[in-house]
């Protein structure tokens, strides 16, 4: 069994939160730690996964360096999560009311949310994550409902705003 678990949540085809998940939910799980290593915003990524089970969060833009701290502060017992990322929700660049409520998305919705951003169809997205397009169509409606967006088009500037792309 591995000490660690180094593992990056914008998997393709996979929803990184859902393994954090499953991975905390095995019986072997006490024996190992997961450490996120990903290029998501920590701002809205980082707090679900600590949620989710995870020890520890890197961004990849960091340097080498913060990741090597990340994996011994964890391998002793300690989390490691960015300081900013815990308080930054409400000081992202859109304004507080649009953070919060970007922040009391689940983990489908902003998955969904960022695959949207990046110009998928619904189509590819339900193909990516192993949905029925009705469901992509589903969390889009909820999407847009939940951010009080108009369009697509007001969905993918959101998420810009928020920096999720």
């Amino acid at each position: 069994m591995p000490d660690i678990v180094i593992l990056d949540i914008g998997i393709p085809k996979l929803d990184g939160l859902e393994v954090i998940c499953r991975l905390a939910s095995t019986k072997q799980a006490v024996s190992f730690k997961v450490l996120v290593l990903t290029s998501q915003a920590p701002g809205h990524f980082s707090m679900r996964c600590m949620q989710a089970g995870a020890a520890g969060y890197v961004c990849k833009q960091q340097d080498l360096t913060e990741l090597l701290s990340a994996i011994k502060a964890v391998l002793s017992g300690y989390s490691y999560f960015p300081n900013q990322a815990l308080n930054s929700v409400r000081s992202t660049m859109g304004n507080a009311s649009e953070a919060d409520m970007v922040e009391r998305l689940s983990g489908r919705e902003m998955m969904v949310l960022q695959q949207l951003a990046r110009g998928k169809t619904n189509k590819e997205i339900a193909d990516g994550m192993f949905l029925s397009n009705k469901t992509v169509s589903t969390y889009k409606t909820r999407l847009l409902l939940k951010l009080n967006a108009r369009s697509l088009v007001d969905l993918i500037e959101l998420a810009q705003r928020n920096g999720l792309v």
